[in-house]
This record gives C-alpha cells, structure tokens and sequence, in this order.
C-alpha cells in the first residue's frame, strides 16, 4: 500500500465547504470522501493545464465528486502536489465547488495569482 499524503487546504477552501454545505451537507461528506482518497492515494485527478475559458492551471489537477449515485458528476477538487508532481508528499487542495460555469477553475486561478510565493504576490500585483 502506497503511503498516504499529507493534506493541506488554503484557507478559503473552508468558505466552498460552507458554500456545499448551504446546497446540501451531503456534497460536504463527497468532498471530503474525495480529498481522503486523494490524500490516500486512492484517486488521482486529471492533469489541469491552460484554459482560455479559466485561465492557467498547469501543475494542478481536479477530482470529480457529487452526491452518492449522481451522474454526471458536477462538482471539483483543484489540488496541486507538493513539492513537485515527480516526489510528491502532500496534496494540497486550492478550491472546492461546482464546475458549472467553470467556476472552480476560475476561483483556483484567482487563488494562486494572488498567494505569497508564487512570483506575484498580491502587493506587486496593485504595483
């Protein structure tokens, strides 16, 4: 058996945990029932990349989850490995919502512009 990641969460992903939980508390226990299992290793997402429509996730991936039998699935985990895909130790987990729209991606996006250590931080971005 592989051995498990550790799990980090930016801290807005908390905020699309309630924003699930306002649909439906189940969407809560799907979400996290796919964070476990990418945490374990049991699931890995499809490789992200560059998008006209939501702009650039290279070097992310999503899951898919919904409510327990529900097809097609509508919702996302954006996650990236860290420190690299290559030797990776712990999943990190950007945003969490519905793919309609595109606008876990877009959130993901929003997300990593503006996070410290990423090149541009959000000082040098109102420069």
């Amino acid at each position: 058996m592989p051995v498990a990641w550790r799990r980090t969460l930016l801290p807005q992903v908390l905020d699309d945990l309630r924003a699930l939980a306002e649909v439906d508390e189940e969407l809560v226990d799907a979400a996290l029932r796919a964070i476990n299992d990418l945490a374990g290793r049991r699931r890995i997402g499809k490789a992200l990349g560059a998008r006209l429509v939501s702009g650039d996730l290279e070097g992310c991936r999503r899951l898919r989850f919904d409510l327990s039998g529900r097809r097609p699935e509508r919702y996302r985990v954006v996650y990236r490995l860290r420190p690299s895909e290559d030797r990776p130790d712990t999943a990190e987990v950007i945003s969490v919502g519905p793919r309609g729209g595109h606008a876990v991606y877009r959130e993901a996006v929003a997300r990593l512009e503006f996070r410290p250590g990423n090149g541009e931080g959000a000082e040098e971005k109102t420069r």
